[in-house]
């Protein structure tokens, strides 16, 4: 108080400087999957090496909803036109547009023979030739019985093994635009040639795309009824972190406005909120100043850390709600305003900082997580907790007093007033103890065995129901479902990067064995490495092909259909013999495989089937590991990179992770419950309440179905300390008075407790807003959370002490 200027200048001095921080973190908002993982873990640090090795994989899928079949042509007339425009997009951006699989096909019909394995072509020759030598026979009127069948040539037997190889098993021959066999989808294929991933990056190459959608007027100069999406990695990208960002705008505005307003009616003046608001803005930006210095230096935010802000506000202001409240609970009784002060920081400050610690422990358990998601939210959100209340007790006592809303003293015997109609109703149950203990502890056995019955179901590992609740509806996983199902396969492979051709070859066979067995979940559709479209037995192949092509006549041509006639002139022409180079081979076939300095012989490409397991989290974690284990050559590991692996990584840490979070939370805060006290009987009572109303919590959230993952996980430490917060505050109040009747410290304290529940609930409600399926369901685990813990420490709570006290009370009145 005495230091009222400096105080408040280096308050302002600081803010500035943490305000230009904030702004900074909150610009660089990231919405990947890799940033919720720690730099070490193998999935990230692989595509580290993916970056340094290869051009960019990634794409962006435009995926046409033509109305039906009558409309192709218009749809062919509508991809040929926006084709035309993409194709003069810089090269850096750009790597190539694909509408059909024409270049594919036309490839591997033309070198079909050098591409199979010279058994095959031997196979082939060898029934050619004997079907050769039964027409001459017939012909030269050889005996053979009427009964003999020609020898059967595998053509088609041998086609679909090697269109299977190839990915092309469902493409049409000669190479068909990718269309739907409905007609209802067409696809256009954007292939990225920058190794840059960045937001800027995508979102420049669809807002381009988006403007020559526009500037050719579709649908409306093709048909009226067509429409478009976009899918892939880009479109992905993009959906989410626009997505985030306007989710956390309108949150950040939302929280601010209810917490003024519910601030507002309890205090009824606009000086108190803004002595409550200064401090909080202040202990807020400086939270997201204090994490950027080294050695956390937390510069980003991702999807776990992004409603950190509106978090820290709902949890940081419930110590300056307590003080205040106490302080115009003196001011009311008649004290002056320095009097007054030092009444209400002494009988606060150490409830609150018991509180404040509770809290901030358990925000703090998550830091000794590897998993980023948690890791950087415990520093935040710890941090946040211990700044609030430091910059509460040293801001507000100045506030308070320079912008007191108590005009005149009322007289040393007027009751305070600042309990709210809240408090005194919550007093009015508390006097029906044996009514509350009964309905309390049927809601504990009714929420016990919801946790019994939900046992072995609780963690989420469908993953698909963690991303925006728009996207499986409009956005990129409606889409990104039909341009799958158009060209029944999936685009983005997962990708093995060893250390030289001989350990590429060994973990291919390795995957290919594992594909053949089903394992890996049975996740793996084909695996292809250079040997696939550059066989090192190809000169065999030859030698084979040219027998092939000498022991076909023209007898035999023409007994052929014309589209097998001429595939099998375009596989025996004179170019499907020359050798086959890396030069001669499309680009397309060597994406993934062809690195910065030219070696082609070192990756392996692993496409996944099109399944609704490559959501699921236990397939996608057997996954993970089959192809961590395949990809083992003589004590040395490959490089694994892939969504898969990262999504298979996160549901591995969630598992690690969440118990130890869990268990160092509510460690701490048991830890902090015994300390708060000199009391043994108040102590088990702090946490008895935690207790009761984390199973309460747990009990709703089962019968409702709700499930944890990696997101609303966080709800689960932060509900311990929630639960000390509010038990600790009632308790302190309840024991300074040495009333043993509990009513009263409800109504003093009650008041101001539910407040401070009021404003974080409006916080973690923040999250209801979000789009994003998995910070729903932590906003939907945190509001519940708060709910159950409210009314266990301010009804339940004071109910057991009540009735205890008439027990007492009637036992000493019963004894002689």
């Amino acid at each position: 108080m005495r230091w009222r200027s400096l105080v408040l200048y280096a308050a302002i001095g600081l803010s500035v400087l943490a305000a230009w921080r904030t702004v900074l973190t909150y610009a660089n908002l990231r919405s990947d999957i890799e940033d919720l993982l720690p730099e070490s873990a193998p999935s990230v640090a692989a595509l580290k090496v993916l970056r340094s090795r290869l051009p960019g994989l990634r794409h962006l899928g435009i995926v046409i909803d033509t109305g039906g079949k009558q409309n192709l042509k218009q749809a062919e007339r509508f991809v040929d036109d926006l084709v035309a425009r993409i194709k003069t997009y810089p090269k850096q951006a750009v790597s190539a547009v694909q509408t059909d699989s024409s270049v594919e096909q036309k490839f591997a019909e033309t070198y079909a023979l050098q591409l199979m394995d010279p058994t095959d072509v031997r196979t082939l020759r060898t029934a050619v030739e004997a079907r050769r030598d039964f027409e001459v026979g017939r012909e030269m009127g050889a005996d053979l019985d009427d009964d003999d069948s020609p020898p059967e040539i595998p053509w088609k037997t041998l086609e679909r093994k090697y269109r299977q190889r190839y990915g092309l098993e469902n493409q049409a021959k000669g190479g068909g635009r990718f269309v739907s066999s409905d007609g209802k989808t067409m696809v256009i294929v954007v292939r990225t040639a920058s190794t840059a991933t960045t937001f800027e990056s995508d979102n420049g190459l669809l807002e381009r795309v988006k403007a020559d959608v526009t500037a050719l007027d579709f649908p409306k100069a093709y048909s009226a009824k067509m429409s478009l999406g976009y899918a892939g990695d880009v479109a992905a990208r993009v959906e989410e972190m626009i997505g985030l960002a306007s989710d956390l705008g309108i949150s950040s505005i939302v929280v601010m406005l209810l917490e003024a307003i519910i601030v507002y009616a309890f205090f009824r003046n606009l000086r108190s909120l803004a002595a409550l608001a200064l401090p909080l803005a202040v202990g807020t930006l400086g939270t997201f100043g204090l994490v950027a210095l080294p050695p956390l230096r937390i510069l980003s935010l991702n999807t776990n850390t992004a409603f950190l802000g509106s978090i820290v506000v709902g949890n940081g202001i419930n110590s300056g709600i307590i003080l205040l409240a106490r302080y115009q609970e003196e001011r009311k009784k008649g004290y002056a305003p320095d009097p007054a002060i030092r009444i209400a920081v002494g009988a606060t400050w150490k409830p609150t900082l018991a509180a404040c610690l509770a809290a901030a422990l358990s925000y703090a358990s998550l830091v000794a997580t590897a998993f980023r998601g948690f890791n950087q939210f415990g520093w935040i959100g710890g941090t946040g907790m211990v700044v609030c209340w430091a910059v509460t007790y040293a801001m507000l006592p100045i506030l308070a007093r320079d912008w007191d809303p108590i005009v005149k003293g009322l007289g040393t015997t007027k009751a305070a007033n600042t309990s709210g109609p809240g408090a005194r109703f919550a007093a009015k149950i508390v006097g029906y103890p044996g009514w509350v203990i009964s309905i309390g502890a049927l809601a504990v056995v009714v929420g016990l065995f919801g946790i019994w019955h939900r046992r072995g179901q609780w963690v989420e590992y469908d993953l698909s129901k963690l991303r925006r609740r728009d996207s499986a509806t409009s956005g990129e996983q409606y889409w990104g479902a039909r341009m799958d199902a158009t060209l029944n396969r999936y685009l983005t492979p997962t990708l093995i990067m060893a250390n030289n051709g001989q350990a590429a070859r060994a973990i291919r066979d390795k995957l290919d064995e594992y594909r053949r067995q089903g394992k890996a979940a049975g996740l793996i559709a084909s695996v292809r490495t250079i040997n696939d479209v550059l066989p090192p037995y190809r000169a065999a192949s030859i030698v084979e092909a040219a027998k092939l092509k000498k022991a076909l006549t023209p007898a035999l041509l023409g007994s052929l259909a014309r589209e097998d006639r001429d595939t099998v002139e375009r596989a025996t022409s004179a170019e499907s013999l020359v050798p086959l180079t890396l030069e001669r081979i499309p680009d397309l076939f060597v994406t993934g495989l062809k690195e910065f300095d030219g070696r082609v012989d070192r990756n392996i490409m692993l496409y996944p089937r099109i399944t609704n397991e490559t959501w699921d989290g236990n397939a996608i974690i057997e996954f993970s590991h089959d192809v961590r284990e395949a990809s083992v050559y003589q004590s040395e590991k490959a490089a694994d990179a892939g969504a898969l692996l990262l999504s298979g990584d996160i549901a591995s840490a969630m598992r690690a992770d969440g118990p130890i979070a869990t268990g160092l939370s509510l460690a701490v805060v048991l830890v902090i419950c015994v300390l708060a006290f000199r009391s043994i009987r108040l102590s088990l009572g702090a946490m008895g309440s935690l207790f009761v109303g984390v199973a309460i919590m747990l009990g709703g959230l089962s019968w409702i179905g709700a499930k944890l993952n990696f997101s609303n996980f966080i709800a689960m430490p932060i509900t311990f300390g929630i639960a000390a917060d509010y038990a600790i505050n009632l308790l302190r109040r309840y024991q300074s008075e040495n009333n043993p009747d509990p009513r009263s410290a409800v109504l003093g304290s009650g008041g101001a407790v539910a407040l401070c529940s009021g404003t974080t609930i409006v916080g973690f409600g923040s999250l209801l807003m979000a789009q994003n399926r998995a910070l729903f369901s932590f906003g939907v685990m945190a509001v519940a959370g708060e709910i159950a813990c409210l009314s266990t420490a301010v009804i339940l709570l004071p109910s057991a002490i009540l009735l205890l006290h008439r027990i007492r009370s009637q036992q000493s009145r019963n004894t002689p």
